[in-house]
């Protein structure tokens, strides 16, 4: 059992996804103000990068927050590889369609990771696996599950989520919030979660 099954975490699946392409061929399409674009299949991009671990906490909107060590790559790397021109968003998209975009300077975070695994374990397939996003200081729909697209845009398109009513920004607000790992509440303040 992974690390986020053994704590119960939330599950959400809005697009109601059951599988995603098998691993051989599962790829990642690079796009917009890059380079870098085409597509990759998973273990070729993987392979270009070196894996990083970070521990940081994933909160949603829900009103939950889960601390983890998370592995992948760090968001930094990865656009010092994409070398994009000029930006103002980064566009993501899952397998099941799902989408939603962030304003450049919100993707300084160091801990941004374009995550696989968790605890040392590949991630499973509801909590976003094989690849997703881990973006810790923004709320939990900014950080897109079972990647498919990474887009570097000038233009903002309105997600799936944030069509129906949250915020475009993601910013994480000030509330009581449910710590998943020790299923206590306590109070959080906007930004990033950094309490343990």
């Amino acid at each position: 059992m992974g690390f986020l099954r053994s704590v119960k975490c939330p599950v959400f699946n809005i697009e109601k996804l059951k599988a995603v392409p098998e691993r051989q061929d599962y790829t990642i399409q690079i796009g917009g103000e890059t380079d870098k674009a085409g597509k990759y299949q998973i273990d070729d991009f993987l392979t270009m990068f070196q894996q990083k671990k970070i521990n940081s906490r994933l909160t949603s909107v829900s009103k939950w927050s889960v601390r983890a060590d998370w592995q992948g790559i760090s968001w930094a790397d990865f656009v010092s590889w994409a070398n994009p021109g000029e930006y103002k968003y980064v566009y993501t998209e899952s397998y099941g369609g799902y989408n939603t975009a962030i304003w450049a300077e919100d993707m300084d975070n160091p801990r941004i990771l374009i995550c696989t695994h968790v605890a040392d374990e590949e991630i499973e397939f509801e909590y976003g696996g094989p690849i997703r996003m881990v973006i810790p200081n923004l709320w939990g729909y900014k950080s897109c599950k079972w990647l498919k697209r990474i887009y570097f845009m000038k233009d903002y398109i309105q997600g799936t989520w944030e069509s129906n009513g949250y915020e475009d920004s993601g910013e994480i607000q000030p509330c009581m919030c449910e710590d998943v790992n020790s299923g206590k509440h306590f109070k959080i303040g906007a930004g990033e979660v950094l309490q343990d």
